[in-house]
C-alpha cells in the first residue's frame, strides 16, 4: 500500500529553482521569475521591533496559538478592516507561514473521502493539502473566456454528498485574477444553501492594482459562520523567510481541532518573528503600498514584452504578482516536445529566464506558463527586454 505521503510531488516550480541554481553556481547570469517570493526588505519598523524582542529576551515558548499582542493586532486588524465578524482574539490562531495554516486547517477539517471543490488552476499546494488531510479535491475549471472567474454555476455543479469545502483564494495563484464581490456574494449562497464549509485564502489581500477591490469572503452575510479565513505575513511585508500566518475560526470544534495541531506540529510560531508581526500590523502601512506599486510597475513591463512576443498570450493581473499566459498553437516547440515544459525549459536554456509550467497548477494548466514578477524590477526589466527576441528565434 502506497503511503499518502509518497503521492506527494516534490513540485515543479522546485526543479525549475534547482536548474537555475545549478547554472547560477556555474556563473550563469539567471533571471528569477520561477518563484513568488517578494524581492523587498521588511519594512525598518519591523525588524526594529525584532532586534528589540531579542535584546529583550523573548526568545523561550509562547502560547501555542500566538503572543498576546500579535492576536490583539491581528483581532483588530481583520473586524476593522477585513470587516470579518469574530467573537475575541480567541478565535485567531498564528501559524507558521499560512502554508502551515492551509495544512493543520483541512487535517482538522477533513474525514476521510471528504471532497474539497478548488480552482483549477490552483497553487499546487493546495491540493496536496487536501489529500494530507484525508479529502479529496474537486477542480472547477476557471475559464479565459470568463476573465477566469471562478463560476459560481459550476461550483454547484460539483457538489456531491461527499462535499465538505469549496476553497477560495483571491488575488488568485497562479493567475493573479481578483474575485468579483459578485461572485464572492454568489458562492457565500451557495455554501448556505448546501451546509458547506468555505475556505478563503487571502495570502495576495493587498497585492492589488487599478484600483482593485479585496472582499473578504468571511465578511459577507451568508458566509460569515461558516468561512475560515486564511492569511499570510510573506506578501504584505516580504516577510516570507520569517514563516508567519494566521488563521480565524468562528467554529469552536474547528478551533479546539486546531488549537491541538498547532501544538502537536509547532507548539508555537518563532517568538521573535511575532513580535515583528505586530509591529507590521499596529504600524504604518507606507512599505506595502509602496510595493504595490512597484509591482504593478513590473506587471506592466513584463505584460507589455508579452504582447510584442510570438506563442504566447498574456493575461493582465489585478492582484498578486504572476503572470499567466497561454501558449499558441503555433509554438514550435523545444528538445523535441511542444508542451508548458518545453516552454519554459527553453527559456531556461536560451536566455536564463526562469518561469513555471502551467501544468504545475492542475489540469487546466496546461499549455500555459506562469511568470512571478516579484524579483527584482531590474530582472523583470531585463526579461522583458530579452522576451521577445529569444521567442522569435525558438525552432530556428
Amino acid at each position: 500500500m502506497t503511503h499518502i505521503v509518497d503521492q506527494v510531488s516534490f513540485g515543479a516550480i522546485v526543479q525549475v529553482r534547482d536548474r537555475l541554481l545549478e547554472q547560477q553556481a556555474r556563473g550563469r547570469k539567471v533571471l528569477r521569475l520561477e518563484s513568488g517570493d517578494p524581492s523587498f526588505d521588511i519594512p525598518v519598523h519591523v525588524r526594529e521591533a525584532m532586534e528589540k524582542a531579542l535584546r529583550d529576551g523573548h526568545t523561550h515558548y509562547t502560547a501555542s496559538t500566538g503572543i498576546p499582542i500579535l492576536r490583539k493586532a491581528i483581532y483588530q486588524k481583520v473586524t476593522t478592516e477585513n470587516k470579518l465578524t469574530v467573537p475575541n482574539d480567541d478565535h485567531v490562531v498564528v501559524t507558521n507561514g499560512a502554508m502551515h495554516g492551509l495544512y493543520i486547517l483541512f487535517r482538522a477539517m477533513l474525514e476521510e473521502g471528504d471532497e474539497v471543490i478548488l480552482p483549477d488552476p490552483m497553487w499546487t499546494e493546495i491540493a496536496e493539502n487536501i489529500r494530507l488531510g484525508g479529502g479529496k479535491p474537486v477542480a472547477v475549471r476557471l475559464r479565459e473566456e470568463n476573465g477566469y472567474q471562478y463560476d459560481p454555476a459550476e461550483i454547484e455543479a460539483a457538489i456531491t454528498p461527499r462535499t465538505k469545502a469549496i476553497f477560495v483564494n483571491t488575488p488568485q495563484n497562479p493567475i493573479g485574477v481578483v474575485a468579483s464581490r459578485a461572485t464572492l456574494e454568489a458562492i457565500a449562497q451557495i455554501a448556505e444553501r448546501h451546509n458547506l464549509l468555505l475556505v478563503s485564502d487571502e495570502a495576495y489581500e493587498h497585492v492589488l492594482y487599478d484600483g482593485a477591490e479585496h472582499v473578504s469572503l468571511g465578511s459577507l452575510p451568508a458566509a460569515q459562520n461558516r468561512t475560515i479565513s486564511v492569511y499570510s505575513m510573506s506578501k504584505t511585508y516580504a516577510m516570507s523567510g520569517l514563516r508567519l500566518g494566521y488563521l480565524v475560526v468562528n467554529d469552536p470544534l474547528l478551533l479546539e481541532r486546531i488549537k491541538k495541531l498547532v501544538r502537536c506540529t509547532i507548539n508555537g510560531v518563532n517568538s521573535v518573528t511575532q513580535y515583528g508581526a505586530a509591529a507590521a500590523l499596529t504600524g504604518p502601512q507606507d512599505a506595502t503600498k509602496a510595493m504595490a506599486q512597484e509591482y504593478q510597475k513590473r506587471r506592466d513591463i513584463l505584460f507589455d514584452a508579452l504582447e510584442e512576443a510570438p506563442y504566447l498570450k498574456a493575461f493582465k493581473p489585478g492582484g498578486a504578482f504572476y503572470l499567466w499566459a497561454r501558449i499558441l498553437p503555433e509554438w514550435p516547440g523545444y528538445d523535441g516536445k511542444r508542451d508548458d515544459w518545453s516552454m519554459t525549459n527553453y527559456l531556461i536554456d536560451a536566455a536564463g529566464i526562469g518561469s513555471s509550467p502551467g501544468s504545475a497548477f492542475g489540469p487546466a494548466g496546461r499549455d500555459h506558463i506562469r511568470f512571478a514578477f516579484s524579483c527584482s524590477t531590474a530582472q523583470v526589466e531585463e526579461a522583458a527586454r530579452l522576451l521577445p527576441d529569444v521567442l522569435a528565434k525558438a525552432g530556428k
